[in-house]
């Protein structure tokens, strides 16, 4: 409507412009016509009065004759030399604003006619024939205050009487549009509708001509199309809302456990901390680990495993007040993190590890374990989160040194215990690689004291530690992730002194190398053994490999496949510690074990009761049933030997035979043996 009202104003605006400039034309010819005749008039009338003998009076008389012309600017009369005789100034040069007299005195233009000159229009005649000139006429006139004054009394005719029509077009369009558009104006109501409510079921009613109607129609499928897809985005918003919150679910809490995760207890921790720092409060961390756990997982299996931490964090929640924040670490590992006051916490350290202690029921089965619970607190840390959580960690080592299932606050003479496995694992690749590890062998004897076999056992004289005994820093090797290391120095140390010394002895003499449960992970392992036999071109069946019950169990697969492995070398396989995982005793049948090795805790218990003999013997016939060479080691009096040898068991060691020794001193060893 706007579009066609501002159409049709410029075309009256058009027509308007063009009419005024047709009437100021039409308008300036009569304006030249009238004062053509006057001027005709007024020459003819002049030749009279020039003909008079006395004629300047007359001439200024008759001049006045032009007052009643109001656009009359001036005039003037010539002699026929153009010498001025009379000049007459009109009524449109009085009424100017600004007075400016027209110079007739220097008048150029001589020839007769009707001129325009600027806003001028200027009348030339000659007076009498041109054969009989008397003078000249010269009359301007104001050409554009007349046409001015006739385009106003034009437009003040015409302007009402249009503005009239454009309102009452502009009503007209109003009614008529409304009318016309309003199914259009409803749509776009329902538009809006739908953009406030956000209701996409709405629907409209079908009205108006074809073109809306069908428009109306298509806007309906269309909702209709919407509303479904709304639906479907909104199941995918909420799908997605749900996988947001378990990712972050996932993020923050152990998926098994339901407890917060290390990295939000991190966060928890750092948030806690920066709070209590400002005004020195305190807080404290509880490092829970539990005793017993992996003989469970490895008797009963990971699922069971499993079920028994979940009980385990449902427990620990109970005994934690709801304020605290309680994360497995990782493992059976926790940690808790409380605000309570620092003599609260022997209570309730008592409380974790006496209901960690009661039994669980899992699976129908009565599980008993432990927890040794470490205490440090944040000002003694501080304020440091990691050294917080070390400090708590130490402590718990310190509280399963004294006999686990009991808790232990930190003081800082633990951190000399602490720092020294610290020093022992940064000193094992100098070790390395200053040759300070050096091998003892302890033979292998018949009952009669025949060598018949040596382990290879690795001692440790350090520069910057001393002695470190194997049972300190195997350990830590095997924590540290350095114990692949060492074994392979070992083998390689092993090798050689086999292609030195035990492969030229005239009996054969198979040495035995301990392996850890991290080397049995290692794949490329029996590659890097069988390079090594290669290098050193010795006979396989002079090296012999021992893997704990405990270690072989851990890893039951990865055992059986480098244990076939290894059989394919030629080397024999010993079966460590036998008796001391607690486990089934259904694997001997599936495993590739040559030989079983007897531990030295029953050793230790032969003679001390009727039911500890029997248990010994037990494993002496069972080896034999299985075909499976037997050797008791820790054999140290000769009632042990003499137990054994009477019952079956060939092979022995021991202090009571010989103690570790070096290359060197097994050689004279050897020697004496011989003589």
């Amino acid at each position: 409507m706007l579009l066609s009202l501002v159409s049709i104003a410029v075309v009256a605006g058009a027509v308007f412009y063009s009419a005024v400039r047709e009437h100021s034309e039409l308008y300036s010819r009569y304006v030249e016509s009238d004062l053509n005749a006057l001027s005709d008039n007024m020459a003819n009338d002049l030749i009279a009065v020039l003909n008079e003998p006395n004629y300047f009076f007359d001439l200024k008389r008759y001049l006045l004759s032009l007052e009643p012309y109001p656009n009359v600017i001036g005039a003037a009369v010539y002699d026929p030399e153009w010498n001025v005789l009379e000049i007459y100034a009109g009524a449109a040069l009085l009424n100017q604003s600004e007075f400016e007299e027209v110079e007739f005195s220097y008048w150029d233009t001589r020839q007769p006619g009707m001129y325009r000159q600027d806003d001028h229009l200027i009348a030339v005649k000659r007076i009498g024939e041109p054969t009989l000139v008397f003078g000249y006429l010269v009359i301007i006139n104001d050409l554009n205050g007349p046409i001015r004054d006739s385009r106003t009394t034009l437009a003040l005719r015409i302007l009402p009487v249009a503005l009239a029509v454009m309102l009452v077009l502009m009503g007209l369009f109003y009614f008529q549009a409304s009318r016309w558009l309003w199914p259009l104006t409803r749509l776009s109501q329902f538009a809006r509708q739908v953009q406030e409510t956000k209701d996409y079921s709405l629907q409209i009613r079908e009205s108006g001509k074809y073109e809306v109607s069908s428009l109306t129609r298509d806007i309906n499928n269309m909702m209709d199309a919407i509303r479904l897809e709304s639906e479907i985005n909104q199941e995918y918003v909420e799908l997605l809302e749900q996988r947001r919150e378990e990712m972050e679910y996932l993020a923050n809490y152990d998926s098994l456990t339901r407890l917060v995760n290390r990295q939000c207890f991190m966060t928890l921790l750092e948030r806690s901390i920066a709070e209590i720092k400002p005004q020195q409060g305190d807080l404290t961390v509880m490092f829970v680990d539990l005793d017993g756990f992996k003989v469970v997982n490895d008797t009963l299996g990971h699922e069971v495993g499993d079920k028994l931490l979940a009980e385990v964090a449902v427990r620990l929640k109970k005994f934690v007040p709801t304020e605290d924040v309680v994360s497995r670490h990782g493992g059976d590992e926790f940690l808790v993190l409380s605000h309570e006051a620092p003599m609260d916490m022997p209570l309730l350290a008592e409380q974790i590890v006496k209901g960690l202690s009661e039994i669980f029921v899992i699976n129908n089965w009565e599980i008993r374990i432990g927890a040794s619970v470490g205490i440090a607190r944040a000002s003694e840390s501080g304020y440091d989160m990691h050294d917080l959580i070390r400090n708590a960690d130490v402590a718990m080592y310190n509280a399963k040194s004294m006999g686990k299932s009991r808790y232990s606050f930190f003081n800082p003479e633990m951190l000399e215990g602490y720092q020294r496995r610290i020093d022992i694992a940064n000193a094992i690749d100098q070790a390395l690689s200053h040759d300070e590890f050096i091998l003892y062998y302890q033979p292998k004897v018949t009952s009669e004291g025949q060598v018949i076999g040596a382990e290879a056992l690795i001692r440790w004289q350090s520069h910057t530690l001393g002695f470190v005994s194997p049972g300190e820093f195997i350990p830590i090797a095997e924590q540290a992730g350095k114990i692949t290391a060492i074994t392979e120095w070992v083998i390689e140390q092993v090798c050689k002194d086999v292609q030195e010394y035990f492969s030229k002895l005239p009996q054969k003499v198979p040495v035995s190398v301990n392996l850890s449960s991290y080397d049995l992970k290692k794949f490329y392992f029996p590659d890097f053994i069988k390079s090594t036999f290669d290098k050193y071109e010795i006979p396989t069946e002079l090296l012999e490999f021992e893997v704990t019950e405990h270690s072989y169990l851990d890893n039951l697969d990865l055992a059986n496949s480098f244990f076939r492995d290894i059989a394919l070398l030629g080397c024999r396989v010993a079966l460590d510690d036998f008796g001391t995982g607690y486990s089934s005793l259904s694997y001997l049948t599936k495993i590739p074990i040559d030989v079983i090795k007897i531990d030295k805790q029953f050793v230790d218990d032969i003679g001390a009761s009727a039911r500890d003999d029997a248990l010994v013997l037990t494993i002496i016939e069972m080896a034999r049933k299985l075909g499976m060479d037997l050797c008791a080691e820790g054999v140290e009096t000769k009632s042990q030997r003499d137990f054994l040898a009477v019952h079956g068991c060939r092979v022995m060691q021991g202090y009571y035979f010989a103690r570790p020794m070096t290359l060197e001193k097994f050689r004279e060893y050897m020697a004496t043996q011989a003589a």
